[in-house]
């Protein structure tokens, strides 16, 4: 029912944007033959905002197809449609929940320098036997005006945005149409939270006892782990149970994960246990001068903490994307997430770059999946 919910919302987003487009393309541009000035960028630009690609590529084309069909100015010509499907993917991909201002001239100056000054006067060639050479040049104004025009537009749209704070407030309003994963995300951590502190002691150590005993875990030497943070499930059961093993010290490494920068996350083996500090979002990292780099590909087995998971083996984290980065590289590791009963859930909205685990561990039962 939530997707479905989801699915319609966007649907009635689209259906606006695209009676939006046909209105501003048809009505209140400036069109002529050979170039046309205007705002139809605009709910292209917005539907990729919300939606991503695919909305977008929908919007542009739906409207160029209606817009053709009931106020036609002219010849169909399906190389138009495929602007549209250009324009909707350079959109999407550059500016999907993204505010940078170097997205958005490069999203602008795609369009503008490859869409509108190369591709079009294809068409335009075509369609009337003009000059491809020619045709160029007499769009090189519109092209130079709207390659100023259109990024601008965007970046005031988005510092309207901060300043009256309407992004917080549209996704108080209808989180699951323009953020699903955020609200889920939310009411998860709070599930979580609700348990005292007794409860996810009691839990965290039976699930560590699981993984100790689990096939996972059987052979493996090199073991990634995690430093739990507040509500998290707590591996420090498992860590002490790990080095009380006879082969630890000869055969087994622990690491942990230390960010580095905004996009980039390693593994090291602190020396010590008292080879700690307090790094990204206060988490303890191991202290890059006292420990050892670990690979990606030499990890046998990967535990993720884990905001919530659902029953295709999907895992949330907390949203900046480290693990699922980091994950992309570890061939060899058997992937685990850790979590409470209670953070399981129908779908947590995978994207495609998401990694699946091969198993979820919680303090009732072990969730296998084939990957």
């Amino acid at each position: 029912m939530k997707n479905k919910k989801i699915n319609i919302n966007m649907l009635v987003i689209m259906a606006l944007m695209v009676a939006m487009h046909i209105i501003l393309s048809r009505f209140l541009s400036f069109n002529a033959w050979n170039m046309k000035i205007g705002f139809a960028f605009l709910p292209i630009f917005l539907t990729g905002y919300i939606g991503g690609v695919i909305p977008a590529v929908l919007v542009g084309v739906m409207a160029d197809l209606i817009g053709a069909s009931l106020f036609p100015s002219g010849q169909f010509f399906f190389g138009f449609t495929l602007n549209a499907i250009i324009i909707g993917i350079i959109m999407g991909l550059c500016l999907h929940k993204k505010q940078d201002l170097k997205r958005i001239i490069l999203a602008s100056w795609l369009e503008q320098l490859g869409v509108s000054l190369w591709i079009t006067p294809i068409w335009l060639s075509i369609l009337y036997g003009a000059p491809y050479r020619a045709l160029i040049y007499s769009r090189i104004p519109q092209i130079a005006l709207m390659a100023v025009v259109e990024p601008l537009m965007i970046y005031l749209f988005f510092k309207a945005v901060e300043k009256v704070n309407l992004k917080n407030t549209v996704t108080e309003v209808d989180r699951d149409t323009l953020d699903p994963k955020r609200n889920l995300r939310k009411v998860v951590i709070e599930k979580r939270e609700s348990l005292s502190p007794e409860e996810r002691k009691a839990k965290s150590e039976n699930i560590c006892r699981k993984l100790i005993d689990g096939e996972d875990f059987k052979g493996a030497k090199k073991i990634l782990l995690y430093k739990a943070i507040k509500s998290e499930v707590d591996l420090s059961y498992l860590e002490a149970e790990i080095r009380k093993m006879e082969d630890f010290r000869d055969k087994k490494v622990i690491a942990y994960p230390l960010v580095k920068s905004a996009n980039e996350m390693i593994a090291l083996a602190p020396n010590t246990e008292e080879d700690f500090v307090e790094g990204f979002h206060n988490i303890l990292e191991p202290k890059a001068d006292a420990s050892e780099k670990v690979e990606a590909a030499d990890f046998d087995i990967i535990v993720c903490p884990c905001t919530a998971f659902d029953e295709e083996g999907n895992r949330m984290g907390m949203g900046a994307g480290y693990y699922d980065r980091y994950l992309a590289q570890c061939g060899n590791a058997k992937i685990v997430a850790v979590a409470f009963e209670c953070q399981k859930v129908a779908t947590v909205f995978p994207e495609a770059w998401d990694k699946r685990m091969n198993a979820v561990y919680t303090e009732e039962q072990v969730y296998r999946f084939l990957n």
